[in-house]
This record gives C-alpha cells, sequence and structure tokens, in this order.
C-alpha cells in the first residue's frame, strides 16, 4: 500500500511540471488556404488571390471562398486575411501556388520566403507559372465537382504523369536555385475562358530564380524531360510525316529513353558537351496504311528521328538563350571535368558553351495487326 501511495504521488509530481500543448491550434478555429496566386499591383504591391475552404451550414458540403488583398509582401496579404475571416489561416493543405508571369520575371525566390519559414507549409506544393493573370483562375472557385485547389493539383500531376512538365516542389525548388549547376523549369498554363478550365501549354524557363520569358510548347517539353532523363510513367506524341510524296500521321508510345552526357574542353566554346539520347517507341496510330513492310517501318523511324532531332536542337537553343541549367551539365562538368569548371565562370559561359544532342530512334513495336 505505502508503495503505491509513493507511485500515484511520483506521477503527480511528474505531471505537474509538465506544459501541456502550449501552442495548439484547434480545427475549430481553423481555416485552410488551398490556393493561392501572386501578381503584379501598381505601386510595388503583391496581389494575393486566395481560395479558403470551408464547410456550408446546410449541407456539410466543402466551398471554396475566394479573398483578394494586396500588400508589401505575401506575409503582409497574410496578415491582413487573418483580419478579415473568422479563424485563423493555415496553409497546410496548401496544393498550388500559381505565379502571374510578369511578376515572375522579377525573382519568386523572395515570394517564396513566407513558405520556407511556416512550420505548416505542406512541401509537397506545386509551382506554377500563368499567362496573364493568375487570380482569375482561382476565381472560377469550383470546376465541375472539384473545388479549384483540387482540380488544380489534378490537372498539374497528370501533366506530371504524361510527361508534359516537370516535377518540382516546394521541397525541390530551393535545392535547384541554390546550385550553380542546376536550371529551374516550371509548368506553364494559361485560362480556357471558353470552357472555364486551364490548360497546361508547356513550360517555363527560369535563369536563376527569374522567369526568362521563354518557354516551350508541348512537343518541346516532352523533348527537355528525354534529354534530362526525366520520363514519368506515359510520354505520347503525334507527328505528320511525309515518305514518298505521301503524308501520314504516326503517334506512338515513348517506351523507353536514355541520354548520357560526354563533355571535353573545347577551345573556342570552353566546353563541348555531346548528349546521345536512344529512344524506343511503340506505334499506336499510323495513318492510310499498314506498317508490314520493312522498309516503310525503317522510313518512319527516320522520320520520327528527324522531327526528334530538331525539337532537341530547338529545345538546346532555348535552354542556352534563357541561361537555363535544366539538364544539369554544370554538375557533371564541376564533378568529372573540374579543371573545366574552374576554368569557366559557369553562370555567364554556360550560354556559350557547345551542346549537341543526337537522336536516334528504334521502333520496337509496330501495333497489333503489324
Amino acid at each position: 500500500m505505502k508503495d503505491k501511495l509513493i507511485k500515484i504521488m511520483s506521477i503527480c509530481l511528474v505531471l505537474s511540471f509538465l506544459t501541456g500543448c502550449w501552442d495548439q491550434k484547434m480545427l475549430k478555429d481553423t481555416m485552410f488556404l488551398s490556393t493561392v496566386a501572386y501578381e503584379k499591383k501598381k505601386g510595388n504591391k503583391v496581389l494575393s488571390t486566395i481560395a479558403i475552404r470551408s464547410y456550408t451550414s446546410k449541407e456539410g458540403t466543402l466551398v471554396n471562398k475566394t479573398y483578394h488583398v494586396a500588400g508589401d509582401s505575401p506575409r503582409d496579404d497574410r496578415t491582413k486575411i487573418n483580419q478579415q475571416v473568422s479563424g485563423i489561416v493555415m496553409s497546410a493543405k496548401k496544393r498550388i501556388i500559381l505565379f502571374e508571369d510578369r511578376l515572375a520575371k522579377e525573382g519568386i525566390l523572395e515570394l517564396s520566403d513566407v513558405l520556407y519559414r511556416t512550420p505548416e507549409s505542406p512541401l509537397t506544393a506545386k509551382y506554377v507559372i500563368v499567362e496573364g493573370k493568375p487570380s482569375t483562375i482561382v476565381e472560377l472557385q469550383q470546376v465541375g465537382e472539384e473545388l479549384i485547389g483540387e482540380y488544380l493539383d489534378g490537372v498539374v500531376h497528370t501533366a506530371e504523369v504524361n510527361s508534359l512538365v516537370p516535377i518540382e516542389t516546394l521541397q525541390s525548388l530551393c535545392t535547384v536555385l541554390f546550385d550553380e549547376g542546376k536550371g529551374l523549369a516550371l509548368p506553364y498554363m494559361k485560362l480556357n475562358t471558353e470552357n472555364k478550365t486551364v490548360d497546361v501549354i508547356g513550360t517555363a524557363l527560369f535563369n536563376e530564380d527569374k522567369f526568362s520569358d521563354i518557354t516551350l510548347n508541348s512537343d518541346e517539353s516532352k523533348a527537355l524531360l528525354l534529354l534530362g532523363n526525366q520520363k514519368d510513367k506515359y510520354m505520347i506524341m503525334s507527328h505528320k510525316i511525309t515518305i514518298h510524296d505521301q503524308q501520314y500521321v504516326v503517334s506512338y508510345d515513348v517506351s523507353d529513353a536514355k541520354a548520357k552526357m560526354h563533355v571535353k574542353p573545347d577551345a573556342v566554346h570552353g566546353a563541348k558537351v555531346i548528349i546521345p539520347l536512344n529512344i524506343k517507341v511503340s506505334i499506336n496510330e499510323f495513318t492510310k496504311n499498314e506498317m508490314s513492310s520493312p522498309a516503310l517501318t525503317k522510313n518512319v523511324q527516320k522520320e520520327i528521328e528527324k522531327i526528334l532531332q530538331k525539337k532537341a536542337e530547338k529545345v538546346v537553343e532555348k535552354l542556352q538563350k534563357a541561361n537555363c541549367d535544366f539538364l544539369e551539365i554544370g554538375r557533371e562538368v564541376a564533378a568529372y571535368h573540374p579543371s573545366i569548371w574552374k576554368r569557366l565562370k559557369w553562370r555567364q559561359d554556360y550560354k556559350n558553351i557547345s551542346i549537341n544532342p543526337k537522336v536516334q530512334v528504334e521502333i520496337i513495336h509496330r501495333g497489333v495487326i503489324n
């Protein structure tokens, strides 16, 4: 009995020193931010358009409430929002961050500071550059049965799975921006005013943290991911080709792709980079004819190879014009060619080096009927 009493008293003594949850945040007092859009406003102000999820009083279903505030910084905007809502705004469920292309030209790192300093910010949130005013997208509030945050997240995820845009998150963004041997590229979208939806139209290229105003279209974005060994689960491409004065449409799945990198010093350009890219494709559409003839198959293969070679060269040209080392050539040079790396100032000299992609295509499957 005495031992039992001592144990109880010891427990009570320990409990008296525990502080408890002094920093708790009650869900009933919390308003969850699902999507935020930043755009430029006169007087160096940042206009934030924020979608906050809440429940309807009758049906208990989720709805969006959209707020517009303009301040000196995103944190200033957040403070002003908290003065307008009946609760504390939290970003724990934020999925998508939209940047106006005009604002992104001035840099996105400074605008992201509040996200990195807020503990509840989700590290898997996606960055998207928008052509025009991103506030018009948030103001849709809902597309079909989906709230705007879930809808945008689904659109970007689908584009990533189909190898249309690079995969970047809040967590990975800084590792790219603070590495001299890397370059940033983000999804690029615009509002579809006719259907009241959004279209992913390609990829936006960055010079450090500033949008270069240079973009890649859908096919060029796919070529970019092939050159960077970043193909995701699917990649479907389609071209018009001409063989013996007859025009065909050929569509195919990229079954496998592998790019390598060979770097050597060059007296004129500082460095010469050759990127052999081997692509294996499966034909899933070939109009007007069957591919039963080996000669025809070979001609189709050559035509696809020519088209992809031109696209790869165009991508490299745009990367260097934007001063965006997305292919991480700088990391390759720093790791395996330190003498070249020490001789060059990579941020300035990257756009002048010689980069030559060499595309080779192999058709491994011609379709069920063949």
